[in-house]
């Protein structure tokens, strides 16, 4: 069975994973490469998923923003 990259029913989960692996990806290139040393790579991915959770967290702030003004009572 495929799994989709994006799933509606949880729009960040698997989201959020797919971008992280991207990004912890290109460190991994960049580190063997040696454009970046092990150390900084280590730091720089920290950084990033951290820049990647607070915007899902903001996204889901402004969907639930957005879902308070558009509900429609049953």
């Amino acid at each position: 069975m495929n799994k989709a990259i994006y799933d509606r029913n949880v729009p960040t989960r698997n989201l959020v994973t797919t971008i992280t692996g991207i990004i912890t990806l290109v460190v991994a290139v960049l580190v063997s490469l040696g454009v970046l040393t092990p150390e900084l790579s280590s730091e720089l991915t920290g950084h990033a998923i951290s820049l990647v959770e607070a915007v899902s967290a903001a996204v889901m702030a402004i969907a639930g923003i957005i879902s308070i003004f558009k509900a429609k009572d049953a």
